[in-house]
C-alpha cells in the first residue's frame, strides 16, 4: 500500500508524493523527485521531520522502511523527506532541524526541555564558528541523554540528525571549529527549512473511527494522556492535550491515525 509524503529540498520536482512499499530512497530522488536540481550531487536526506534521521549516499539503495533505517534515527514523523545537495553545510542543516525540534516540544520532561535548549545554544556557537571540539562532544552527549530519558519520540529523536551529521560529515564540523566554512561562505540560498511549512496550530492528529480497532496501543504510549477510549471501540484524541509528537501514528498497525490540516 502506498503512503503519502512531502518531498522537499534540492530536487527538480518537490511536492506531495506517493511511495509504494519497497521503493528505495534512490527511486524517491530520481523517479519521484526528478533527480537532483541544477545537476548537483546528492549529499544527504533527512527523513521524518525535525526529529527524524539523516541518511547519506551509502544508504540510497535501502527501501523506505523504518526497520531498515532505524540505525540512522529515521521515523515516519510528520511525513516529510528533505533532500540536500553537495553544497549544503550539514552544520547549518543540523542546526535548523534542532531548532525546529526545540520549538515544538511540549516541555513536560526536563531532559527534553532543558537538553534541547542547551544543544541549540551550543549548535548556535558552532554555526558562528565560535565552538570547539569539547562543545561538539557536549552536544552529542546531551543528545544521548535526551534520547534515553525523553518521554516521546519527538524528544528521543531530537539529536538524531546532529549525531549522524557529526559522524558522516565531520569535515563540515571541523571547518566550523577551525573558523571558516567554504560551503557557508558561498551559499546564497535560504537555509534548509524543516517540516512541511504548515503552522503548528493548523495541524491535528486524528483517529479514523472506521479504521481504529480499539487495541489501545496508542493510548498506552501517549505520554500526554491525550488519547482515550474503550477497548475494541474507536479511540479519540483530545486536541487540547495533543503535542503532535507522532508516536501514535508510528505505532498504529491499522493506519487509523493521521495528521490533517485544518482550514482557517
Amino acid at each position: 500500500m502506498a503512503k503519502s509524503y512531502l518531498l522537499k529540498g534540492d530536487v527538480n520536482r518537490p511536492g506531495r508524493i506517493s511511495v509504494e512499499k519497497g521503493m528505495t530512497l534512490r527511486q524517491i530522488v530520481d523517479e519521484l523527485g526528478g533527480g537532483m536540481a541544477n545537476g548537483k550531487a546528492f549529499k544527504a536526506m533527512q527523513i521524518g521531520g525535525p526529529s527524524g534521521g539523516l541518511v547519506t549516499a551509502e544508504q540510497l539503495d535501502l527501501p523506505l522502511d523504518y526497520k531498515a533505517l532505524a540505525e540512522w534515527g529515521c521515523r515516519r514523523g510528520d511525513g516529510v523527506i528533505t533532500v540536500m545537495d553537495e553544497d549544503r553545510c550539514m552544520v547549518d542543516a543540523a542546526y535548523s532541524f534542532l531548532r525546529a525540534t526545540q520549538a515544538d516540544f511540549c516541555g513536560k520532561c526536563i531532559s527534553c526541555r532543558e537538553g534541547t535548549k542547551r544543544m541549540s545554544e551550543l549548535m548556535g556557537k558552532l554555526v558562528e564558528c565560535k565552538a570547539d571540539e569539547s562543545d561538539v562532544g557536549m552536544m552529542l552527549e546531551l543528545g544521548e541523554v535526551v534520547h534515553m530519558t525523553a518521554f516521546c519520540a519527538l524528544g528521543k529523536g531530537s539529536g538524531s540528525t546532529l549525531r549522524v551529521a557529526a559522524m558522516e560529515f565531520s569535515d563540515d564540523f571541523q571547518n566550523h571549529i577551525e573558523g571558516a566554512c567554504p560551503l557557508c561562505a558561498k551559499e546564497t540560498r535560504l537555509p534548509v527549512a524543516p517540516g512541511d511549512g504548515i503552522p503548528y496550530d493548523r495541524k491535528q492528529v486524528r483517529i479514523d473511527p472506521n479504521k481504529c480497532k480499539g487495541c489501545s496501543r496508542c493510548s498506552r504510549a501517549c505520554h500526554a494522556e491525550a488519547i482515550s477510549g474503550v477497548l475494541k471501540s474507536p479511540y479519540s484524541i483530545d486536541q487540547s492535550k495533543c503535542v503532535k509528537c507522532y508516536t501514535c501514528i508510528e505505532l498504529c498497525a491499522f493506519g487509523a491515525i493521521e495528521e490533517v490540516t485544518i482550514d482557517g
